[in-house]
């Protein structure tokens, strides 16, 4: 089957990929709709409430429209599917058809960038190519990583909120794929050696092939880092695992009381919360299946980096969270931003997490300023910067471990955590400039 797909013209593949892009275009506008936090009606696959035609019918003919099989045909189905506009709102079919659009094209598009161009291996002197089945693995996890980010994104934007029924199952998807799939991982090069040259001058000889990224990247992978018996391994990697299903549990934590009665209160909510026992349901199926690979298994070093990833992703993000409330006085972002970079995280690894943390800032620091013009939305929702920074981390992944020079940064494992104290340093500054900003501006407009 597989080698049927690549005999096929590249044309051909790239008019699949489209038709195919358009139908999870068509399901995406669907799915935003639906676990949106306030339910909406965009989408001809949804039935309108009879309540929505007694208040609102059509100007012209003055009978209620009909839905008809052709509404439900992509793209061409909301050309006709918008003479609803009276009903449901006029132009409320634009974006779904660009979303379908853009579905369409980008997965077309994102398979001739990683697959035929293969612009994500970096084009170096002395390394073999990669094999068409890793390129193709690749591109499939890129694919459905995008079509998460693009959902949540959507939902973001409407509701402010990023719900778990996209990074649960998004989450549990990317460390599935960490594990069973490793060629889904960005490609680096490995070090083989490392010498001394005269005592001072450090000569690193690198491996001729491309390597999957993991835990240790750039490095080869250690045997410190290994499974059984080094316990420490599975306690690290547990211990990932269950800090986050106990950051996905229901938990509200507050000392207005004092810290005697809020602990009581917190502990209470947990054990009331029905969330709280599917989690801890989770937690030990989700640790036995952890246990497996630690005794022996081939796929430790997958299982172990996307852990590794979900929690630098999501604790970072934690950490910023915490950071910016402090600043802002208020809370900085919603946790569903939490869970969604901890997703990212599995998805991609520690070190992409990095560079979408530190790029996501400044992306999100444009528009705050361009929305803190009097009269704008005040609110400012940061999963889509989240998104649009993994996008471009992951597309231009050489440029970053590259020509950016971050490669010898992840070769001493010291500079790591100052990268992420100034990261955190900045962010907070940022944050103080943006409050500062905004009170200038609303003062001034007053």
């Amino acid at each position: 089957m597989f080698d049927f797909w690549l005999d096929l013209p590249l044309a051909t593949r790239l008019a699949v990929l489209a038709l195919v892009g358009v139908s999870l275009g068509a399901f995406i506008n669907w799915s935003v709709d639906k676990m949106g936090f306030l339910p909406r009606i965009r989408s001809p696959w949804h039935k309108i409430p009879e309540k929505n035609f007694a208040l609102k019918k059509s100007a012209a003919s003055k009978k209620t429209p009909q839905k008809h099989w052709f509404d439900h045909l992509p793209l061409l189905g909301w050309f006709t599917f918008a003479r609803f506009s009276p009903v449901l709102g006029p132009g409320f079919w634009i974006r779904p058809l660009f979303v379908e659009i853009f579905c369409g094209f980008g997965l077309a598009w994102l398979y001739w960038w990683e697959v035929d161009r293969q612009m994500l291996a970096p084009h170096l002197a002395g390394l073999l190519p990669e094999l068409p089945t890793v390129l193709n693995i690749r591109f499939f996890a890129h694919g459905t990583l995008f079509f998460l980010l693009i959902l949540a994104t959507l939902i973001d934007y409407d509701d402010f909120i990023i719900p778990d029924t996209i990074t649960v199952p998004g989450t549990v998807l990317g460390l599935f794929l960490a594990a069973l799939l490793p060629s889904t991982q960005l490609p680096v090069r490995e070090i083989s050696e490392i010498s001394l040259v005269d005592g001072a001058r450090m000569e690193v000889v690198y491996q001729s092939a491309l390597a999957p990224l993991h835990l240790a990247s750039p490095h080869s992978w250690p045997d410190i880092l290994g499974g059984r018996p080094n316990f420490w391994t599975i306690a690290v990697a547990l211990g990932c695992w269950w800090m986050w299903c106990f950051a996905m549990m229901n938990r509200v934590w507050r000392l207005n009381f004092g810290w005697k009665r809020g602990m009581i209160l917190f502990f209470r909510r947990l054990r009331r919360t029905p969330s709280t026992w599917h989690y801890l349901l989770a937690g030990l199926a989700g640790s036995i299946v952890i246990v497996i690979p630690w005794f022996g298994g081939v796929f430790w070093q997958g299982t172990f980096s996307g852990l590794v990833g979900m929690a630098v992703g999501g604790g970072i993000i934690w950490v910023t969270r915490l950071i910016g409330s402090w600043v802002l006085g208020r809370e900085a972002m919603g946790f569903g931003d939490v869970t969604f970079m901890a997703m990212i995280g599995a998805f991609i690894g520690w070190q992409p997490c990095l560079f979408v943390f530190f790029l996501a800032p400044v992306v999100g620091l444009l528009f705050a300023i361009f929305h803190s013009i009097p009269g704008m939305q005040r609110e400012i929702f940061y999963g889509p910067f989240l998104s649009v920074a993994t996008v471009v981390v992951v597309l231009f992944w050489p440029t970053f471990w590259f020509r950016f020079g971050a490669e010898p940064i992840f070769m001493d494992v010291w500079l790591v955590p100052s990268l992420m104290a100034v990261c955190a340093i900045l962010f907070a500054v940022l944050l103080g400039l943006l409050g500062f900003l905004k009170k200038r501006l609303f003062s001034n407009a007053k």
